[in-house]
Order: structure tokens, then sequence, then C-alpha cells
């Protein structure tokens, strides 16, 4: 996989609440946040913004997410996607093998800008 360095991200996620704090925490990061409520507008968005990560979050058992995940890696496959997940045991099988890397929804926001640094290279 080919590491890119950037600051842009899209988060895309169909809870506004938690969208919404999440790309505020990410902005206190110095993340460059762009947001979309839906996985069919995340990937619209996805082909017009330059993007450096996305963060998938769609409150499904997985398909969905991972049906998203595998169109945007189709779309730029340098591009990580991390998911997250209300609990890995919970998902459809296969659900995050197209994610970079997977992020429990309980530690969020200690282990999300984390992640970021890890699969943009920057850790």
């Amino acid at each position: 996989m080919n590491k890119r360095r950037g600051n842009s991200v899209l988060c895309i996620g169909n809870d506004p609440i938690h969208l919404n704090l999440r790309c505020s925490l990410l902005k206190e990061y110095g993340w460059n946040v762009f947001s979309s409520g839906s996985g069919h507008e995340g990937v619209i968005r996805f082909g017009q913004e330059r993007v450096d990560a996305v963060i998938l979050d769609l409150n499904d058992d997985g398909v969905e997410s991972a049906l998203i995940a595998g169109e945007l890696k189709r779309l730029r496959p340098e591009v990580p996607v991390i998911m997250l997940v209300a609990e890995v045991n919970t998902l459809a099988p296969g659900a995050t093998d197209q994610a970079d890397a997977v992020v429990v929804k309980s530690e969020e926001t200690r282990r999300l800008p984390d992640a970021l640094k890890v699969v943009m290279g920057t850790s």
C-alpha cells in the first residue's frame, strides 16, 4: 500500500450527532474534515474532493460498510479506509476485509487519531 502524507479526511456516517462529534474531534487534531451523511453521498464526495483518508461508520452489520469501502478502494486503492464498528463479533463475515484499520466505537475518542496517523504513515 502506498502511504501518503496529507491531512484531508472524509467522514462518512449515517448518525448526524456522532458524525458531527467525530468531525469536531478530528478538527481539534488538525485534520481538514469533509463529511457525508450516507454511503452513497460519501462515494460521490470521495470522487469530488482530494481526500487522504476515509473514516466509515454506517451503523450496520458491516455489509453496507463493506460495499462502500470496496467501492472507495476500487476508485482509489491508495486511500486508506478506517472502519468504525460497534463490536467486531457482531459483523457479517468479511465485513472489514476492505478496511485498512478497524476501530471499535467505544474506543474511538482515544484510538481514532492514532489510527489515522498509522494508516497515513505519519506515526
